[in-house]
């Protein structure tokens, strides 16, 4: 068993034992296992893979098929993306064989969802965008089965409000803010998504104005972070929460404390990016 792989996704996550075996183990199991090799009940076992994003073969040594070990590659390319790195993304994107997923309809929605994002967040190909969006909507996922539908809709919104047409905009992001506090969440790669979903759907409303909206959406990211330890989304939430209070109430404590708090969990993660424009955004406007 690659125990060395599990500690390492664990830390790379930025979690502690104590935070990772929260609700599923006590910590001293954790530390067994980690630290001793004492390998806990399956069930355990599995739920701790889960929370990580980790496949329970990826430990224990299965042979990955292509597909898999395609999938490891565009799991990077999407962490790449939370972080806004998208030009290691790009080039994680453009080195997939897609014949090497002709036979796994998830990593092929995963890899549309991934070039659909990245042609929209790094001023890419809109036509190619709605092209990989509309891949997923009419064909791969069809009957809304998974969560990438939602993520289309939240994709096929932006590209329209790139493209300033309100009416198509707002059309996709209702659909996804009438189901937004219905989601299920069953694994980590699926809470994170829903994240984005909820980041993104705030920064649309948030632009067109609609604090309300927007200002609801951020704090119930901010909860969703927090039950689930997850921190790579948090900082980009807490700073815009503070770009929304400046628009309603000018520079204040609370605009600070927000601004603060963003850029504690961006060092705490390392985000170089996110580092630099909070740090532009905060002299700009003089806190």
């Amino acid at each position: 068993m690659d125990i060395q792989a599990f500690v390492d996704k664990r830390k790379k996550l930025g979690l502690s034992q104590k935070e990772l075996s929260s609700g599923i183990c006590t910590q001293a199991t954790l530390s067994k296992f980690e630290n001793n090799g004492k390998i806990p009940s399956l069930k355990i076992l599995i739920q701790l893979c889960n929370r990580l994003g980790l496949s329970l073969d990826s430990i224990i040594g299965v042979k990955d098929s292509k597909s898999q070990q395609v999938v490891k590659k565009m799991n990077e390319a999407e962490f790449n993306l939370i972080i806004q790195e998208y030009q290691d993304s790009w080039k994680i994107i453009k080195s997939i064989n897609l014949e090497d997923l002709e036979d796994d309809r998830e990593a092929l929605i995963q890899y549309y969802y991934l070039k659909g994002y990245l042609n929209v967040l790094d001023d890419g190909d809109l036509f190619d965008a709605v092209f990989d969006f509309n891949r997923i909507l009419s064909e791969l996922d069809s009957r809304g089965e998974t969560i990438f539908t939602f993520l289309s809709y939240v994709g096929m919104g932006m590209v329209y409000a790139k493209q300033g047409d309100d009416k198509k905009s707002e059309y996709y992001f209702s659909k996804v803010f009438s189901n937004i506090y219905t989601m299920s969440i069953d694994d980590v790669s699926k809470i994170w998504r829903y994240i984005n979903i909820i980041f993104y759907c705030s920064i649309y409303y948030s632009e067109r104005n609609d604090l309300e909206s927007a200002n609801a959406l951020l704090n119930y990211g901010v909860k969703v972070c927090s039950e689930n330890h997850v921190t790579y989304y948090i900082a980009r939430i807490y700073a815009q929460l503070a770009i929304n209070e400046n628009r309603i109430n000018g520079n204040s404590k609370k605009v600070q404390d927000f601004m603060n708090k963003a850029l504690v969990f961006s060092e705490f993660n390392q985000n170089k990016k996110e580092i630099k424009v909070i740090k532009r955004w905060v002299a700009d406007n003089k806190l």
